[in-house]
């Protein structure tokens, strides 16, 4: 089950490429977005990454896949 900080990282990644940017957002901007620091945003990309929900190749943000987006624990389905 995800965590609401590893939602909110995720929607932030989903709906990011369809923005006016077209990209995947930046440590820094999801620093922003989030108001956490970079480790905390760093720990979380992780997280997602072990969990499932995101590739990412050689850590940089960029590079970012997502895989799944639906957290199957949540229960709001």
């Amino acid at each position: 089950m995800l965590t609401d900080l590893e939602r909110k990282v995720l929607r932030i990644l989903y709906n990011f490429p369809n923005s006016i940017k077209k990209r995947m957002p930046t440590i820094r901007e999801l620093e922003i977005k989030t108001g956490k620091d970079e480790k905390t945003v760093r720990s979380v990309l992780n997280g997602l990454v072990r969990g499932g929900y995101i590739e990412c190749k050689d850590g940089n943000t960029q590079n970012i896949k997502i895989i799944m987006t639906r957290d199957y624990d949540s229960p709001f389905r």
